[in-house]
């Protein structure tokens, strides 16, 4: 099974990097094109839902997600969203959103992913293209999350 891992340093403190964790920085971080819509986000909570609705032209591909686990303590917080209805041939997905405390002012994004689909061909190809839509947001994750 495919999985990577994508980190990002941020100079905020985990407890004000974990506030902005809501539907508006998912649009902020989603990618330009093709243009996606939140069609349902009810939050970072075990048993939260999260429906997108992904355009190309004259038809959308559907993503839905379920919060499957979620945990906070003074050095970590994250919460694992597993896909429901995933597009592009994926048959699993498993996405851990991580924060992890490195300092009183310092916090550690992680994006740790995992994925498959039917094929080992499917699950090369569909590499690249997974992994740029996680490490596309590292930029944002800095420029948004940094308290200033």
């Amino acid at each position: 099974m495919p999985s990577f891992i994508v980190q990002t340093p941020i100079y905020s403190p985990i407890e004000y990097v974990w506030t902005l964790f809501d539907k508006d920085l998912l649009t902020k971080l989603s990618p330009p094109f093709p243009p996606i819509s939140i069609n349902r986000f009810d939050g970072c909570r075990k048993g939260d839902l999260v429906q997108l609705e992904i355009k190309l032209g004259f038809f959308s591909l559907y993503w839905d997600s379920e919060i499957t686990e979620d945990f906070q303590s003074d050095d970590k917080i994250y919460f694992i969203n597993e896909g429901r209805r995933i597009p592009l041939g994926i048959k699993f997905w498993k996405h851990q959103h991580i924060l992890e405390k490195l300092s009183i002012d310092q916090t550690r994004v992680i994006d740790q992913i995992s994925y498959s689909t039917s094929s080992k061909f499917l699950d090369i190809l569909l590499y690249p293209l997974l992994w740029g839509m996680i490490a596309y947001r590292k930029p944002f994750y800095k420029s948004i999350l940094t308290l200033r």
